[in-house]
């Protein structure tokens, strides 16, 4: 129904390979946690059965507000390049966030590419924009079960093509995103879009 409101999140996400990869990385975490915290909900922690994505920006909105983000990316998406983007260490942040980080290079290029992405959705009233990319493992670890993370999971070497825009929808039911849509990157030249025909 166009008038139901639905979360939407904008994200970057693996291949196949990658995306099998990180829930690798997520169940091995799993099964230590509950083997050296057994009291810790079977070594449940957030995030842990989410599927590997670099967060954009979110919003709330009905099948017509998807349609018109759709419309918009796909336009502002046609001189985009894909590029291979490359994740080389685990890091973490404040809060208990235990995360995959991209390579410099990387990094560089997915935030230029999220940036555009965010303002030409300025329109929708974003939430959760994110401005630092990366790959969540955990969220919300306590300071012991973070460390317990960071000695568990050392080094990892995770790269795939990033070829355009995954959309997922909040699934209540199930507490998780479910793909909507993609919108790929162009890949056009601006310098071809303007060429001039001659008849000889």
């Amino acid at each position: 129904m166009e008038g139901s409101v639905s979360k939407y999140s904008f994200v970057f996400q693996p291949d196949e390979a990658g995306l099998i990869l990180v829930d690798g990385f997520k169940q091995r975490l799993r099964a230590a946690l509950a083997e050296e915290f057994p009291d810790k909900d079977k070594g449940w922690y957030h995030s842990c059965n989410s599927k590997a994505h670099v967060t954009i920006c979110a919003f709330a909105g009905n099948d017509g507000t998807l349609a018109e983000a759709i419309a918009v990316l796909q336009q502002a998406l046609l001189y985009e390049r894909s590029q291979y983007v490359y994740f080389d260490h685990f890091s973490s942040f404040a809060g208990g966030a235990f995360y995959i980080g991209p390579s410099l290079h990387a990094r560089s290029y997915l935030r230029e590419k999220a940036r555009k992405i965010v303002q030409v959705l300025g329109r929708f009233d974003l939430i959760e924009i994110s401005d630092e990319p990366h790959i969540s493992i955990a969220r919300r670890l306590e300071q012991e079960r973070l460390e317990f993370a960071k000695k568990l999971l050392r080094s990892v070497d995770l790269n795939f093509m990033c070829t355009g825009v995954h959309i997922r929808r909040f699934n209540p039911d199930i507490g998780q995103y479910e793909p909507v849509n993609f919108v790929k990157f162009g890949n056009q030249s601006k310098e071809n879009s303007g060429q001039l025909s001659f008849k000889f």
